[in-house]
């Protein structure tokens, strides 16, 4: 006769029928592992930008010949290949040297978690500290509303900023982000977006003409050239 673990094995339709079912349990473990809240946030440490002429969402000299207006969303991977690569050639080459200003517009339309990055962003602002929010959003952004930006995790973004830079008032930030008052400044900002035409992320206008994706610094030294060549300041 056969054991009784073989019988009740033979009673939940045999081996490979037991299998499967364990295979599927597994499976959907790992899913859930890899999609638990802030799962897919990076690791890496957070290094502060060196920057000059700021002035709240603006970066660069006002008398900048060239105006570039970047329309962005926290979540968008495209936008953050362009914060932590490109943006950073742009700023050596055209920031830094007086050559381009750059003014960043929330375009959050990829969902809730980015209305609340958006936001948080804003309250950042409050304390001349947009950038450096803005640094730290795209190094810590994690899948589309996966929790990655959930409130705590917005705060947590705002204990890592502090210890950089001293004078940032933590608790200030949270009462700003609980309040929710930034909602309506966003939300304004992604609708004048849309309503100028814009239609994804990221998405630039610069002096006039509109640039989209997340482009190489090549495209923009060109397109900077073309802009300065317009206004009569090329070389």
């Amino acid at each position: 006769s056969r054991p009784r673990w073989r019988r009740t094995l033979d009673a939940w339709g045999g081996i490979s029928v037991v299998a499967s079912v364990l295979g599927a349990i597994v499976i959907v473990g790992a899913l859930v592992l890899l999609n638990r809240p802030g799962s897919s946030v990076s690791g890496e440490p957070y290094i502060p930008v060196e920057r000059t002429a700021i002035d709240g969402k603006r970066w660069g000299s006002a008398d900048a010949p060239v105006k570039i207006i970047e329309f962005a969303d926290f979540q968008c991977p495209f936008c953050r290949a362009f914060a932590l690569e490109t943006e950073r050639l742009l700023a050596t080459e055209f920031i830094d040297t007086g050559t381009v200003q750059l003014t960043f517009h929330d375009f959050a339309f990829l969902g809730a978690e980015s209305r609340r990055a958006a936001e948080a962003a804003e309250c950042a602002a409050d304390q001349n500290h947009f950038w450096e929010f803005h640094d730290l959003l795209f190094l810590r952004q994690g899948n589309e509303n996966s929790g990655a930006f959930s409130d705590d995790r917005l705060k947590q973004v705002a204990r890592e900023l502090q210890p950089v830079h001293v004078e940032f008032d933590a608790d200030g930030f949270d009462a700003c982000l609980d309040s929710g008052r930034k909602a309506a400044v966003v939300d304004q900002s992604t609708a004048s977006a849309a309503n100028a035409g814009i239609t994804q992320a990221p998405s630039f206008v610069i002096n006039g003409k509109l640039l989209t994706g997340a482009q190489g610094i090549d495209v923009f030294r060109r397109a900077i050239q073309q802009a300065l060549e317009a206004a009569g300041a090329g070389s």
